[in-house]
């Protein structure tokens, strides 16, 4: 399905139904809005992750501007502000009132930022293996190598360092099947890759724009309760970053969710913990149940 925002179009697709037989009556069940990572990712490999949620709220999932099945639109406009602003648009152009909001790694960004320009918007936002735009190179370098070695960690650094095409090849190979304590087999891997559309322009022009928008710069403005899903072993996104976040955050809406063992995919690497934390999240927001954590 496609929504016009106006200046651009979005794809969207919906798991799971917002009504539900309820005896003799029926019941509203939450509706979770599923932002991806990347930048340069679909939102595909992430609505196969979270299809759990579907027993117990409504998830809806949509490509970004310059993502996927979506409009392309201008590079000036591949950026956070931006792509928050389009995740503003899109609930209201949905009817969606205080919507729970999960973003996944990249999507974290995004959701972040969304969250802090638009202070009276959100019900809630969900942070999942993300620090919501901050990065620590030096402990991504050190984490990589207590899980891979010296090999992996010099990878990594390379990649930090002086990306390049060759970089970005050795950083996949070696460092890509350490994101999750369950990697995909070579078959997996490979039919991951091919269900999803990369743009990897949009990659590049994000990390090269030098006056990107730093979510954190907003944490102040945030109104709305926040869940944090850290994984003690995520390369990516290292831990003691995300407790970073958590402490500049009201204490009393805020609640950071630590899971033993997982890694940057949190939901295939701990299920049992962060799937029940965050119907449980976007249940108490529905109800109106406040501080929600």
């Amino acid at each position: 399905m496609r929504i016009n925002l106006g200046d651009v179009t979005l794809w969207f697709d919906v798991s799971g139904p917002s009504v539900v037989p309820q005896g003799s009556t029926a019941a509203e069940r939450p509706t979770l809005v599923a932002v991806h990572g990347g930048p340069g990712l679909d939102h595909v490999n992430l609505k196969a992750e979270l299809e759990p949620l579907t027993a117990s709220v409504q998830v809806l999932y949509y490509d970004q501007r310059g993502h996927g099945r979506s409009d392309r639109g201008a590079p000036e406009d591949w950026n956070l502000r931006t792509w928050a602003s389009d995740l503003r648009r899109l609930c209201d152009a949905l009817g969606l009132l205080k919507p729970v909001v999960l973003g996944s790694s990249f999507g974290g960004h995004v959701a972040l930022a969304y969250a802090g320009l638009y202070p009276g918007h959100p019900g809630g936002i969900i942070l999942a293996n993300s620090t919501g735009g901050r990065s620590d190179h030096q402990r991504s370098i050190e984490v990589f190598r207590r899980l891979g070695g010296d090999e992996a960690a010099a990878a990594a650094e390379r990649e930090f360092a002086n990306p390049s095409d060759d970089s970005l090849a050795e950083f996949r190979r070696v460092c890509l099947p350490l994101y999750s304590g369950k990697p995909d087999t070579p078959e997996e891997l490979r039919q991951r890759r091919s269900r999803s559309i990369e743009t990897r322009d949009v990659n590049r022009h994000y990390f090269r724009d030098a006056s990107r928008l730093d979510p954190w710069s907003l944490l102040g403005m945030i109104e709305c309760p926040v869940l944090i899903l850290a994984g003690e072993d995520d390369p990516v996104c290292p831990l003691p970053v995300a407790e970073s976040l958590a402490s500049q955050l009201p204490a009393g809406s805020t609640r950071l969710l630590r899971l033993p063992g997982a890694r940057h995919t949190t939901f295939r690497d701990r299920p049992d913990i962060a799937f029940p934390a965050v119907e449980k999240f976007a249940r108490r927001i529905a109800n109106g149940v406040w501080p929600a954590c």
